[in-house]
């Protein structure tokens, strides 16, 4: 199925759907090992005032764009019946094998509130409905996934702290629908470890002041080692996120416009569209030439 964006970095190879979420994370080849796919989709929600809302009810006004000549996404994600909007920045390291989602949020009410954010995550490694482990890193504040060569690290951040809530259960089997019913009531019961078909959800609680906004940070790294991902997301905390979305951006503009075409007069819009085309196209290269 076609996906509404897409991000690459030749090792790997992330689509998000209609509602911005994760549905396609290619991992160790671009195009081989989908570690999310078939009927699984990372979801975003929100608690506030009592109400809770995954930006999937269809409630929310979603729009997905791309910032110009560079890989990175342009999404905002409004509920005006709760009042919050969320603009998301989306990319892939260049350098390493993790996916990046910067969220600004903003309080759209004229009074401070107690904003919760949840991300749930679903994972298929090996693309195998089996015999995967979830569990929650105390030492380094992270859920990690894994199952043989396929680990992931997921993590978040806002202002100076981490997430604050987590809870790792199961999906599909023994009845449970899955470990995002946990999050509905706006509290998990940071259950830390789980086996089998394995699902997880962290959560940010987030005070904002009436018509003002915050970042929050939410990744994922992936590797072929618990080590690795455990270097990685250390990688991510010692360069900032922030940095790491900047350089990235930076990067892909640069590539983008590395050869001096001469485009004999064509309109911006038709430019614009080669460009976006190359970028497009580069994401479904693998660095071993597939």
């Amino acid at each position: 199925m076609p996906k509404s964006f897409v991000l690459g970095n030749g090792n790997i190879f992330v689509g998000l759907d209609s509602n911005a979420q994760v549905k396609d994370f290619y991992f160790p080849y671009v195009g081989l090992e989908n570690q999310v796919g078939f009927e699984n989709e990372h979801m975003i929600g929100i608690f506030v005032d009592g109400v809770f809302s995954w930006i999937t009810t269809g409630s929310w006004d979603i729009q997905i764009k791309e910032k110009e000549e560079t890989l990175a996404s342009n999404i905002t994600a409004e509920n005006h019946n709760l009042l919050i909007k969320i603009e998301f920045t989306d990319i892939i390291y260049n350098e390493k094998n993790i996916f990046i989602r910067k969220l600004k949020v903003l309080n759209l009410s004229d009074r401070k509130r107690e904003i919760r954010i949840f991300f749930y995550q679903r994972f298929i490694l090996h693309q195998s409905f089996a015999g995967d482990t979830g569990y929650f890193d105390p030492i380094n504040n992270m859920v990690i996934h894994y199952k043989g060569q396929r680990v992931f690290a997921v993590n978040s951040f806002n202002g100076d702290q981490g997430f604050d809530s987590f809870s790792i259960g199961n999906f599909g089997i023994e009845g449970k629908e899955g470990t995002f019913r946990d999050a509905e009531d706006g509290i998990l019961t940071k259950n830390p470890i789980e086996h089998g078909r394995v699902d997880s959800v962290i959560g940010n609680t987030l005070e904002i002041d009436g018509q003002v906004e915050t970042d929050v940070y939410y990744w994922l790294a992936v590797g072929k080692s618990i080590q690795e991902v455990i270097g990685l997301n250390a990688e991510i905390l010692e360069k900032t996120p922030q940095h790491i979305l900047k350089t990235t951006q930076d990067f892909w503009n640069a590539w983008v416009n590395n050869q001096l075409f001469n485009f004999h007069g064509l309109d911006e819009e038709v430019i614009d569209l080669f460009k976006k085309s190359l970028l497009i196209l580069h994401t479904h290269v693998d660095n071993d030439g597939s």
